[in-house]
C-alpha cells in the first residue's frame, strides 16, 4: 500500500511537470502564431490566405488589399473566381495541384482590382495548417511596371536592332558614340572608309582615333549639340593607312527614354575627291573669267533683244486674250437657236435666236418663206447619221454651213435627237444650233499666231545653236589650245626637273590641268558638239547613244542605212536636238534597259526612230501641258517638227516600252 501511493506520487509530479512544459509550448506556440500574423501584416508583398474546398478568403495582409482596392471586409466575401482572371477549370486544375498533389505553384498572373483595372502579378502558393485545417497560403507581387517596362524595352531593342541593320549597309561612314567619346557602333561603311575593323574601333576615344581636325573648337561644336540637338560641317579625318580625308559630318544627339543625352551619331560622307575638284575648278574659273567678261557684253546686246521680243510677245497675248474674253462674253450671253424639223426636213419651229441667225425678223417670214432645204439642211438628215437617231441614238458636236436670208453662210454646230412614236417612227427631229462663225474667224486668227510662234521658236533655236556653237569653239580653239600648250611645257619642267618638291608640286599641277581640259572638253561637247557638223547627223546621233550608255548604263544599238541624206542646218540642228531630248527621257523615265536608234532614208524624207524597252506611257498625256515629265517636250518636238513639214508618230503604252518616230524633209 505504501510503495503505491509513492509511485502515485511520483506520477503527479511527472504529470505537474509534464503540464508545466505543455504550457509553456502553448506559450511559444501562441508568440510564433502572433509573430507568423504580424510577419504576414507587414510584408511588402500581398499575401492571402483561402479554403482550397470553398475558394474562400480567410485572411489577407494590408498590401494585398491596397493592391486590389478592397477593403478587408469586401475581400472575405469574396471566393478566387471573383478577381482571379483565369477560367474556373484552370483555378480548379490550380487549386487541386497544390492541395492535393502537395506541389509548389508561382508564375504570373493577372488580378482584377476592385475598379476593373487587370493587374500583372507574380505568385507563390503552398499548402500550410491553419486552425486545425489545410489551407492555402499565396503570395502575390504586383510586376505590372515591370511587365510593361520588359514590353517598352524589348520594342526598343527591336527598333535598335533594325536601325543597326539599315546602318550597317550604308555606304556613308555611321559612328556612335558615348557623351565620353567612346566608340559604341561602328558599321561597315565606316571599316571601308578608315581602315579599321569593328573590333579595333569600338571602346577607343573617336577623334583620337581619326585624329579629327575641327572648323571651331570642340567644346563649343558640344554646346551646340547639346542645346540643339544636332551639328552640321566639315571636318578632316585620317585612315588607318595616314590618308587625310575631308568628310561632310552630321552628328545627331541620341537620348534616353527620360530624355537625358546618352551617345553622339556621326554620319561621314567622304567629300576629298569634290574639295580637289573645286579647287581646280576655282584656278580654271579664274583663267575663263577674263573671256566671260568679253562676252558678257556680247550676251547683254542679244538678251536686250530678247527682252524686246518678249514685250512684243507679251503684247500679242494680251491681244488675243482680250479676243477671247469678248468672245467667251458673247457665246455666253447668247443662247442657243432651237429647232424642230419633220423628216421632210421642213421647220416646224424656231425659237427667236435661230430666227436671227438666218437672217429673218420673225417665224413667220421662215415658215412663209420659200425656203430650200439644202440651205439649213441639219447634218444629221445625212443617211449615216440619220440611221443613228432613227436607232434612238443621240448626235452631238456635228458642224455644218447654213446659208442666211442674203445668201451669206455661217457656220453652226449642231447637236439632235429624234422623237418616236409608240410603235418606233420618227414623229420629228429636235436640236439645237450653236454659231460658229465668230469663232471661227478666232480660230483661224489663233492658227495664224501659231505658224507665227513656230516660225519665232525655229529662229530662236537656231540663234541659240550659232551662239552655242560659237563659244564651244572658243573653249576649243583658245582655251583648250592654251591649257594643252601649257600642259606641254609643264611636261617639258617634269623632265629637266632635279628637285623632288618641285618634281611632286609640278606633278599634281599637271594633274589639275589634265582635269581642266577634260572638264573643258565635257562643256564644250555639251554645247555643241562638233561631230555634228565634221561627221554629220548620223555619227552624232550614234556619239549620242554612246553616252547615254556611259552616263546611264543603258545599253543601245545604232542602225543607219548608209544611204546619202542632205539636210538643212535647221533641220540637222533640230534632230538632234530633239533626239537628245528623247535619250534623255528614257533615261529619266523610262526604267529602259536598252534603246534602239534607226536612221533610214525614206524618199525624199529622213526617218529617225527612237525605240526603248522600259515602262512607256500614256500617249493622251501629251493633250495636256500639265505633264511635267516628258508631254510638253514631246509637245513641242511636235509643233517645231511640223512647222519643217515633217511629222511624228509615238507609239507608247503605260506599262510597256515606246517608239518614237521623227519624220522629216531632206534638202533636194
Amino acid at each position: 500500500m505504501v510503495n503505491e501511493l509513492s509511485d502515485l506520487k511520483l506520477k503527479i509530479k511527472e504529470l505537474e511537470k509534464s503540464k508545466a512544459e505543455l504550457m509553456r509550448f502553448e506559450k511559444a506556440l501562441r508568440e510564433s502564431k502572433e509573430r507568423y500574423k504580424s510577419l504576414i501584416k507587414q510584408s511588402s508583398e500581398g499575401v492571402y490566405i483561402f479554403d482550397p474546398g470553398t475558394r474562400k478568403i480567410l485572411e489577407t495582409n494590408n498590401q494585398f488589399l491596397k493592391m486590389l482596392g478592397y477593403s478587408e471586409k469586401e475581400l472575405l466575401s469574396l471566393t478566387m473566381y471573383d478577381f482571379v482572371k483565369m477560367d474556373r477549370q484552370t483555378i480548379d486544375m490550380n487549386i487541386k495541384k497544390v492541395s492535393q498533389k502537395r506541389e509548389y505553384l508561382s508564375g504570373l498572373r493577372q488580378y482584377k482590382a476592385k475598379n476593373g483595372d487587370l493587374i500583372d502579378v507574380e505568385i507563390s502558393s503552398t499548402l500550410i495548417s491553419y486552425a486545425d485545417s489545410k489551407v492555402i497560403m499565396v503570395n502575390v507581387r504586383d510586376v505590372t511596371e515591370r511587365i510593361s517596362t520588359e514590353k517598352e524595352l524589348k520594342k526598343q531593342a527591336e527598333r535598335l536592332k533594325e536601325q543597326a541593320e539599315l546602318l550597317d549597309i550604308a555606304d556613308d561612314a555611321i559612328l556612335v558614340s558615348d557623351i565620353d567619346g567612346r566608340i559604341m557602333f561602328w558599321n561597315r561603311g565606316a571599316e571601308i572608309r578608315y581602315g579599321w575593323t569593328k573590333e579595333e574601333a569600338i571602346g577607343s576615344d573617336v577623334h583620337e582615333l581619326l585624329g579629327t581636325e575641327f572648323p571651331e573648337p570642340l567644346q563649343n561644336i558640344k554646346q551646340k549639340i547639346f542645346s540643339e540637338g544636332r551639328w552640321k560641317g566639315e571636318i578632316v579625318h585620317k585612315s588607318k593607312d595616314g590618308k587625310r580625308l575631308t568628310v561632310d559630318s552630321h552628328w545627331v544627339l541620341r537620348k534616353d527614354v527620360n530624355g537625358s543625352p546618352i551617345a553622339i551619331m556621326e554620319i561621314a560622307n567622304d567629300i576629298t575627291k569634290y574639295k580637289q575638284t573645286e579647287e581646280a575648278l576655282k584656278k580654271a574659273k579664274d583663267s575663263l573669267e577674263i573671256r566671260v567678261a568679253e562676252r558678257t557684253a556680247e550676251l547683254r546686246v542679244a538678251n536686250e533683244r530678247l527682252v524686246l521680243e518678249l514685250n512684243r510677245r507679251k503684247l500679242i497675248e494680251e491681244m488675243l486674250r482680250k479676243g477671247a474674253e469678248r468672245y467667251k462674253n458673247l457665246f455666253e450671253n447668247s443662247p442657243l437657236g432651237i429647232y424642230r424639223v419633220n423628216p421632210d426636213g421642213r421647220i416646224l419651229m424656231a425659237n427667236p435666236t435661230l430666227v436671227r441667225m438666218l437672217g429673218y425678223n420673225s417665224f413667220k417670214e421662215i415658215a412663209a418663206s420659200p425656203l430650200k432645204k439644202a440651205d439649213y439642211e441639219p447634218t444629221y438628215l445625212k443617211k449615216k447619221i440619220k440611221r443613228k437617231l432613227e436607232k434612238k441614238e443621240k448626235v452631238k458636236g456635228f458642224e455644218a454651213k447654213w446659208r442666211r436670208r442674203d445668201g451669206t453662210v455661217i457656220y453652226v454646230r449642231e447637236n439632235a435627237k429624234a422623237i418616236h412614236a409608240a410603235d418606233g417612227t420618227v414623229i420629228y427631229y429636235e436640236g439645237t444650233v450653236e454659231d460658229m462663225s465668230e469663232q471661227k474667224k478666232v480660230e483661224e486668227k489663233l492658227e495664224s499666231y501659231q505658224r507665227q510662234l513656230r516660225s519665232l521658236a525655229s529662229d530662236l533655236s537656231l540663234a541659240e545653236e550659232r551662239e552655242r556653237r560659237h563659244i564651244a569653239t572658243i573653249l576649243h580653239d583658245q582655251i583648250g589650245q592654251i591649257l594643252a600648250v601649257s600642259k606641254i611645257k609643264l611636261g617639258a619642267l617634269i623632265n629637266i626637273s632635279k628637285d623632288d618638291n618641285l618634281l611632286r608640286d609640278l606633278k599634281e599641277l599637271r594633274s589639275y590641268l589634265e582635269q581642266a581640259i577634260l572638264h573643258t572638253r565635257s562643256l564644250t561637247f555639251e554645247l555643241s558638239p562638233p561631230i555634228l557638223y565634221e561627221l554629220g547627223l548620223e555619227a552624232a546621233l550614234e556619239w549620242l547613244a554612246e553616252q547615254m550608255h556611259e552616263q546611264h548604263g543603258i545599253q543601245y544599238e545604232f542602225e543607219n542605212d548608209n544611204q546619202h541624206k542632205p539636210l538643212s542646218d535647221e533641220v540637222r540642228v533640230f534632230l538632234f536636238t530633239a533626239v537628245r531630248e528623247l535619250l534623255v527621257n528614257v533615261a529619266k523615265h523610262a526604267n529602259a534597259q536598252k534603246v534602239k536608234v534607226t536612221v533610214r532614208r525614206f524618199g525624199d524624207n529622213i526617218s529617225i526612230h527612237v525605240a526603248d524597252d522600259g515602262i512607256g506611257f500614256s500617249v493622251s498625256s501629251l493633250n495636256s501641258y500639265m505633264n511635267k515629265n516628258k508631254g510638253f517636250g514631246l509637245f513641242s518636238i511636235k509643233e517645231r517638227l511640223s512647222h519643217l513639214g515633217g511629222q511624228m508618230e509615238i507609239r507608247a503604252q503605260r506599262g510597256r516600252s515606246s517608239r518614237i518616230c521623227l519624220l522629216a524633209p531632206l534638202k533636194i
